[in-house]
């Protein structure tokens, strides 16, 4: 193995063991999460207008996170992710209704 492979091969690996830990972690994979849905990832991107080829990027590197880091972790990362992200929602529409019922309460 040359030593521009052997670079290569290191270099993959730490990546690999980096985006292992990001998503092992609820943390991480919220992170994650957040950056997929910037890449347009769970929204329309073709309105017509100036910003479709800027949201087709966007939304090819959000495809490029999925399928080259997130699927290959563990086949149950992505659907654990979207079970958090809809109890995290969840948690927090409840604590907004709440909150608008102590500033509102005849309403």
């Amino acid at each position: 193995m040359s030593i521009a492979e052997l670079i290569a091969t290191t270099r993959e690996r730490n990546i690999t063991e980096a985006w292992n830990r990001v998503l092992d972690s609820a943390d991480g994979r919220l992170v994650v999460w957040s950056i997929l849905e910037r890449c347009s990832l769970f929204r329309q991107t073709h309105w017509g207008n100036d910003l479709d080829g800027f949201r087709a990027g966007q939304r090819d590197i959000g495809l490029i996170v999925l399928n080259e880091r997130v699927f290959p972790h563990d086949v149950q990362t992505f659907p654990n992710m979207q079970m958090e992200h809809a109890a995290l929602m969840e948690r927090i529409e409840r604590a907004a209704e709440q909150e608008a019922e102590k500033e509102n309460p005849d309403e």
